[in-house]
Order: structure tokens, then sequence, then C-alpha cells
């Protein structure tokens, strides 16, 4: 599987800085807000699994919820910031930290290991897309949840034609499988919802809520956005849920489960 090379501290180092801006933080928190919503019922033993969890945000608060969690990624120094975040937390005690490639679920965890599984911002990188669909719908228990977050193709349209006014770089990303990442500057994979449908329907997950995460926010002028940034979490919170407007938004999050049982986010499991 390929993905970005952040073997060396400074690559890894940097993400970590990214998130630490209102831009990494809105991706970050509005996705964990979403993913609070479709929790699964409670049980006594929780184990959720955060597939290219990085720098571990989604892993500390599942932590903090009392969530068994074993945070998988293919990189040591992104482990590492990982750990050393959740132990400032005093969350680490219930994370396990992984290093192993998302193509190695099924040899690394049982069939129906876990009640959650998270993958944000890994897809975009995989060599295989639906092999690792495939993996985490093995490890995922017949009632769990996934929640998945990929780059959406019409966001990357949108911020070419409006952030960069580039029309012709605009029109070619209205087809374009792949775009340049400015953090790193590498190719990585875009996404139509109907091509995450797909990759779902593979394996039998069934998708229970579309949503979009930073609908206006990359359009904004940004200075002072931190005096701002309550109020623009409510509103591309609002915005999210609502399909015109996640249609368009930078980042696709898909909710999906095993079952055939359906929800939405204003009523919650």
């Amino acid at each position: 599987m390929r993905t970005l090379n952040t073997s060396q501290f400074q690559d890894a180092d940097k993400y970590a800085s990214y998130l630490k801006t209102p831009a990494g933080r809105l991706r970050s928190e509005l996705a964990w807000e979403n993913v609070r919503f479709f929790l699964p019922p409670n049980r006594s033993k929780r184990r959720a699994l955060d597939v290219g969890g990085g720098t571990g945000f989604a892993s500390a608060r599942l932590a903090r919820m009392g969530y068994e969690v074993v945070l998988l990624d293919g990189s040591k120094e992104m482990l590492r910031i990982a750990r050393q975040q959740a132990e400032a937390s005093r969350v680490a005690a219930r994370i396990s930290f992984c290093h192993a490639d998302a193509g190695q679920l099924p040899e690394l965890f049982d069939a129906e290991s876990f009640d959650i599984v998270v993958c944000h911002n890994l897809l975009e990188y995989a060599e295989n897309p639906f092999a690792t669909v495939d993996g985490i719908a093995h490890v995922l228990r017949r009632d769990g949840v996934l929640s998945l977050l990929v780059r959406n193709r019409a966001g990357e349209v949108l911020k070419e034609a409006i952030k960069s006014r580039n029309c012709k770089i605009a029109t070619a990303n209205l087809t374009a499988e792949t775009v340049v990442d400015s953090l790193y500057g590498e190719s990585v994979r875009v996404f139509a919802p109907a091509e995450v449908r797909d990759l779902l329907a593979g394996p039998g997950l069934e998708v229970v809520a579309e949503l979009g995460v930073r609908v206006f926010f990359d359009y904004l002028d940004l200075e002072n956005l931190a005096d701002a940034y309550s109020e623009i979490f409510k509103l591309e919170s609002a915005l999210g849920v609502r399909s015109e407007f996640a249609a368009i938004a930078r980042y696709l999050q898909v909710i999906a489960r095993h079952s055939c049982a359906s929800s939405s986010k204003e009523t919650g499991p």
C-alpha cells in the first residue's frame, strides 16, 4: 500500500502542526462530532480501531469514552507523537499503538473484533482502497459502525476555481482521480459519493449517512479566524448535515454499518 512518506520526524511533526491550525482542527473536530452521533450502544467491553490514526485525535476521544482502542498506523513517528499526546491526556492506558499497514487487518485481528472503526483520510493514499475497506469490514462487528473520511472531488474543483482561481485545473478536477496535496506535495486520491458507496457495497456495508466536512471555511480570509472559530464550527456543523452543502464540501464523511438499520444525525443510534 502506498502512503505518504512520514518516516522522517519532520514530516510527522509537520502533520501534527497542521492539526493545530484552524483548518486542521475543523477537519478533525467536525468529523469527530459526526462520529459521536452514531456510536454503537454501550456494552461492557467496547473496542475501537483507528485505522491510519496518525497522531491519535480520534483514538484519544474514544479512549476518554471508555473504549479500548487500537491505533494502527504505518509511521513510527506518527505513533510516537500519538503516544506522547495520549500520555499527556492520561488516556494512553486504554490505547494500543500498532505499527502496521492497513492492508494487514485480516491478519492482525479476528473477524468482528471491533464495535467501531474510524478510517479518516487514509484511503486517499491507499494503492487498493477496495482491499482496505474489505479488511475493515472483516474486523467490524455486525452491529458495528464505520466512519470513513475522504477528500471530496467536488470540493477540489471549487477550491481551484474559487481560491486558486485556476479554471483549467478546476475543470480537470471534475474527472481527476488524484490531486496534489498542499501539505506534502504528493498525489492523493479523490472520491465522489457514488464511488464511496461502491467501495462499501462490496463487503456489505450499508451507508446510513453522508456528511460534509469544511463546506466554506477554505474560502475565508485566514486572518483573525481564531476569534471566530466557534461560530465557524457551528455553521460548518449545520451545513455539513445538509445534502446540498455536503455535496461540495472539501471532505466527504460516510457512516456505514453492517446491519440494515438506518439512522440520522438528528436522532442518533
